[in-house]
């Protein structure tokens, strides 16, 4: 089998021998919405047991992949809203902002930030990025 990923849907395709034409022959057994990848019961009826084995491994592969990236495009701005957050919090301490309201929801934020912050830092340091390692890293790239 194979897939073919177009705008909105994914087409699978099945290429089998042609004797006559002494090559393979494609064709479109069917299509999968992007949004929602789920093998239609048209799509199921028309496949063998092991296509569909393919046609679901495939999927969870393209799940899986489609996942890393958007975690590792969040990560990439982590450290933007990062600063974002503190910039928040420098114009919003305790006591200073309009209203009672205000002043909850940015204990609130703080308070999810700082459980989050600990998470964070713990996976860091598992990961193998310890401060002495990316202090050394930074002072031998000359970053500022």
């Amino acid at each position: 089998m194979q897939f073919r990923e177009r705008r909105r849907v994914i087409q699978v395709i099945r290429t089998t021998y042609d004797p006559a034409l002494k090559r393979g022959r494609s064709e479109v057994v069917g299509k999968i919405d992007k949004d929602a990848p789920a093998i239609p019961e048209k799509l199921r009826k028309s496949c063998s047991a092991e296509e569909l084995a393919e046609m679901e491994s495939w999927l969870a592969e393209r799940e899986t992949a489609v996942r890393t990236e958007t975690i590792r495009d969040e990560t990439g701005l982590l450290a933007q809203r990062m600063r974002q957050a503190a910039d928040y919090f420098r114009h919003h301490a305790q006591g200073t902002s309009q209203g009672k309201m205000d002043d909850a929801q940015a204990a609130l934020h703080a308070a999810e930030i700082q459980l989050a912050w600990e998470d964070l830092k713990k996976a860091i340091r598992k990961a193998g990025y310890s401060e002495s390692r990316l202090a050394k890293e930074k002072e031998e790239r000359g970053s500022p």
